[in-house]
């Protein structure tokens, strides 16, 4: 009998984790991390628009946004993954040397790829989003930054090495470049955009839910209830989208024309 419950129990494991994981793993973190940036750009996402993604992934702004995007990237296998789920158009370059020419993109979109970045490539970078963005358009650059977000990794990194023996590769990445100084990266942006335009910083998800979040879809927090959880958790991404109260994981920064409102 204990053996009929135990395959009992995996089967419905296996089906909740398959449920919760459907539009592709970690759904409810590629949500917070996009569906904030999507309610702003509405506007400006029209089928004309030409829009360009900075760091491809398989759950990307065209994911998102049901938009035809230009996806660039350096790696072949993330563009790769990106046009599976995706409509884009996949350029194999890097963000510090686009390869379009001024004033090309009426969106520029850059998410969690600055983290990824050397220092000197951030500030290149920069320079290359406000050369190739049309002055009547957006750009947003959203990254982790900050104390809160670096003491959050840090619970992360530990909790998952502890739970698997093993490291997550892109949470490695972050400590070997440094997550990137939000105010330094709004200092930069404003040396390089026209007279026309403004750059605002705002932030997205609250550190201590990013750090819940993580431990749920990672750490198989908390042990034999996290399908369960994981199911509620796809259930709260409408609210995690929202909460942008205190200190928080990311910063995002805004490039638009002064009179938008």
């Amino acid at each position: 009998m204990t053996r009929v419950l135990r395959r009992m129990f995996t089967t419905l494991s296996r089906r909740l984790r398959a449920y919760a994981e459907r539009d592709g793993r970690g759904y409810p973190d590629w949500a917070t991390r996009y569906v904030p940036l999507v309610r702003r750009l509405k506007s400006r996402l029209r089928n004309d628009n030409t829009i360009l993604e900075i760091g491809a992934n398989q759950n990307g702004l065209s994911r998102f946004t049901g938009r035809r995007v230009i996806a660039l990237d350096l790696s072949a296998a993330h563009l790769m993954a990106a046009r599976e789920t995706q409509s884009v158009q996949s350029v194999v370059a890097s963000a510090d040397a686009l390869p379009f020419r001024e004033n090309s993109f009426v969106v520029v979109c850059c998410v969690d790829a600055f983290e990824h970045m050397p220092e000197a490539v951030r500030q290149e970078a920069v320079s290359e989003i406000a050369r190739t963005l049309d002055p009547m358009g957006t750009a947003v650059v959203s990254f982790p930054s900050g104390e809160a977000a670096q003491r959050e990794e840090s619970t992360i990194r530990a909790a998952y090495e502890r739970a698997t023996g093993n490291r997550l590769s892109w949470l490695e990445e972050h400590v070997e470049s440094g997550l990137p100084d939000a105010d330094a990266i709004v200092q930069a942006f404003e040396s390089k955009v026209g007279a026309g335009q403004r750059v605002e910083r705002t932030k997205n998800l609250n550190a201590r839910l990013w750090r819940w979040m993580w431990l749920v879809l990672m750490c198989n927090w908390p042990c034999c209830g996290n399908a369960i959880f994981q199911v509620a958790l796809r259930w709260m991404t409408p609210i995690l989208c929202r909460c942008h109260f205190g200190d928080c994981y990311r910063a995002i920064i805004w490039i638009e024309p002064k009179d938008t409102p």
